[in-house]
């Protein structure tokens, strides 16, 4: 079955009254960034702000002028992934709550043209992730009780089945060509699964029982998929867990320092060296190298209730939603762990966010 896509047009174009100024700096006086290298200039930040069961609203600020456009998202979103390069942003959304209806849209950032290439539910597809690569479309999913990877190319259409055998998860690439994981941080039990997309084979399955105690937890998979971390938060203590997946080893060990508050959500770097969550209205933040953590210093943020966060390309930079309305928190990370924090007028109610 072949997909079809269809255009919608940007529904309002807002321009921006207040200024980004900086408010915090933390200890020393700000230094280059990384030794004066040169740094990826953000151009464009992608904001979700949900209205109910059936409407979103996807704000793109233009960073160079502050402009801001919204266009409108017949749903709600429950997982995105971007494609940099090419300036477009994926969204898996839901729209109905008895009969819910799951597709993809595609948005290029630029012109605000919002498509449709890809319809989960034509193909009894209940996604749970997805990653896009190189105009592929990989999704992991539950279809008819069972748990599936399939594969979709965005400019063909077709559907391919890689495995029928596997729990659909949390998908990351591995280091390996051509091998995606699907990670599932279950009650008790850690299972990756591998798969090799050219072969479709399961490569390895790995299952391990991970030992955190019952309460509110929160699990990412660092980059290659190699290690796993998860935050386990119990009467406003919070501790993390870390993982060594590849050698099939537990790491049951709770890092030195804990944190306290409400934890939210967290990010980990390209380069699998460090991990950020936001906890009320600061960003934690530890340096990972495996299993073994450094709590650095927390960076106070200017708004309280910190929501969801996002990386730069480069790294450098965090953005940070809050509960409150019309505000971003933007926090420039520099190579001697100092940082500068500014305030980001944004309309609207924010939440999940993505740089380009």
């Amino acid at each position: 079955m072949k997909s079809f896509s269809w255009t919608l047009t940007a529904l309002s174009l807002l321009t921006l009254a207040s200024a980004c100024a900086p408010t915090t700096t933390a200890r020393a006086p700000i230094v280059q960034a990384l030794n004066q290298s040169v740094q990826v200039q953000d151009r464009y930040l992608c904001v979700i702000e949900p209205r109910n069961e059936d409407q979103s609203t996807i704000k793109v600020m233009d960073l160079s002028n502050r402009l801001v456009r919204s266009v409108f998202l017949p749903g709600r979103v429950i997982s995105l992934d971007g494609n940099q390069a090419a300036n477009r942003l994926y969204l898996s959304v839901r729209s109905g709550s008895e009969n819910p209806r799951y597709t993809l849209y595609e948005l290029d950032v630029t012109n605000l043209n919002l498509s449709r290439p890809v319809s989960f539910s034509q193909a009894g597809l209940t996604p749970v992730d997805f990653k896009v690569k190189e105009d592929q479309l990989y999704v992991s999913a539950n279809r008819q009780g069972n748990g599936v990877l399939v594969n979709h190319p965005l400019s063909t259409g077709g559907w391919k089945y890689l495995s029928t055998k596997l729990e659909a998860g949390q998908l990351e690439w591995s280091q390996r060509q051509d091998v995606i994981y699907s990670l599932i941080f279950g009650d008790d039990l850690i299972t990756r699964t591998a798969i090799n997309v050219k072969t479709q084979q399961i490569v390895s399955r790995q299952t391990f029982s991970h030992g955190i105690p019952f309460g509110n937890n929160l699990g990412l998979v660092a980059p290659k998929g190699e290690f796993f971390y998860a935050f386990h938060q119990l009467q406003g203590q919070i501790y993390l867990y870390a993982f060594d997946i590849e050698s099939n080893a537990v790491a049951r060990q709770i890092a030195v320092e804990q944190a306290v508050g409400i934890l939210y959500s967290s990010v980990i770097s390209q380069d699998g060296r460090f991990l950020y969550a936001t906890i009320d209205n600061r960003i934690e933040r530890f340096e990972l190298r495996g299993t073994a953590l450094t709590k650095l210093e927390p960076i106070p943020l200017p708004y309280k209730e910190a929501r969801h966060l996002t990386l730069s390309q480069d790294q450098r930079t965090l953005y940070v939603s809050h509960e409150q309305e019309g505000v971003l928190s933007r926090v420039r990370l520099f190579s001697d762990q100092t940082y500068q924090v500014d305030k980001l007028g944004f309309p609207g109610q924010n939440k999940e966010l993505i740089v380009f």
